[in-house]
């Protein structure tokens, strides 16, 4: 028992070093050191879940699904529409161009991509960073699929079916981009996979691997790094390298935070991160798109720096969601009075 609780602990430190990361990612666009974090943080999300996968019915998988994932995207989409709706209208837009930002916000929302879509039979505005919720959902429901149909089959055989659907959803992607995702959560199913398999084998535990193996991955990072590594977001895979090296990196990340699950304080702060990962997600879109913290500059005449914008970033984030899960125990105590 003790075990599985270090075991969680840890992993709840990786989710909240991977979340952290995408706030980061978005913090340092056009800097150089975002491609190293780029090579590894979304594939880590999958990876991870593939650790904590444990089989279960389909509907239940679907049902449970729904609920976590698919509810808190449409919640922040609707909040995304009203607060482009409202910040339009403070800026003196036209009624008929703030109906238009919503109609294509609407749109967005529908087919959930992470950026601009072109690969469609036309443009698609994108939804932002929760695209990730809609290929998690797919991910996760077609690995349970798999197993679920594959009881009898031995390991091999039903790798060679999960690379194969792998393959098939990233060729699809090369062509049209699937609504909801389909064809990035199919694609992502080779990381669940190799999260489970990383559980089964337990690869972090002291002596699984020999030191020259870790100083393989730092490498192999790196260079996926330098060739412009795995973009989940815009289907892009430039060379099977980042496909190593996205699993190098994620691999690091979990030993990075077995050790950092040992300092209390450190444990603490990382495990609410990844306890709340979804929630930071999605509030951390809200502020991408709605916030502008230029507005410190012009009001208070502080400059705004990189620095300062992780720092706002990361306090506004914390409090909302703080927010959101007070109103939640709130809600929860009333309903057990009842």
């Amino acid at each position: 028992m003790e075990k599985t609780k270090q075991r969680i602990s840890w992993i709840d430190v990786t989710k909240g070093i991977a979340i952290y990361l995408v706030i980061l990612g978005h913090s340092l666009i056009g800097l150089k050191v975002n491609d190293y974090i780029f090579a590894f943080h979304m594939p880590l999300f999958f990876i991870a879940s593939g650790l904590l996968f444990r089989e279960k019915s389909i509907k239940k998988t679907i049902a449970g699904n729904i609920k976590k994932l698919l509810v808190p995207y449409y919640i922040t989409s609707v909040c995304v529409i009203l607060g482009r709706a409202v910040s339009a209208y403070l800026q003196g837009w036209t009624v008929q161009n703030i109906r238009n930002l919503c109609l294509n916000t609407m749109i967005g929302a529908v087919f959930g991509y992470g950026v601009d879509g072109s690969k469609w039979f036309f443009t698609v505005w994108m939804i932002g960073a929760i695209w990730f919720l809609w290929a998690f959902f797919w991910s996760d429901i077609i690995i349970h699929v798999v197993f679920h149909y594959t009881k009898s089959w031995q390991e091999w055989q039903r790798a060679f079916l999960i690379i194969g659907i792998s393959a098939v959803s990233y060729i699809v992607g090369q062509y049209i981009w699937i609504p909801t995702n389909l064809d990035v959560g199919g694609f992502a199913i080779l990381f669940v996979y190799i999260g489970y398999l990383l559980q089964k084998i337990r690869i972090w535990e002291k002596g699984k691997l020999p030191w020259i193996c870790w100083i393989l991955c730092v490498i192999v990072w790196v260079y996926a790094s330098h060739t412009g590594g795995i973009n989940m977001v815009i289907r892009v895979v430039p060379n099977f390298v980042v496909l190593f090296g996205a699993v190098a990196g994620s691999v690091m990340t979990m030993k990075l935070a077995i050790q950092l699950d040992k300092i209390p304080g450190i444990s603490r702060c990382l495990s609410w991160f990844g306890k709340n990962s979804m929630k930071i997600l999605c509030v951390h879109l809200f502020e991408i798109l709605i916030l502008s913290w230029d507005f410190i500059e012009v009001k208070c005449h502080v400059p705004v720096t990189r620095l300062t914008t992780i720092i706002l970033r990361t306090i506004f984030i914390v409090v909302v969601v703080l927010c959101i899960n007070g109103v939640q125990g709130i809600y929860k105590k009333q309903k057990k009075q009842k």
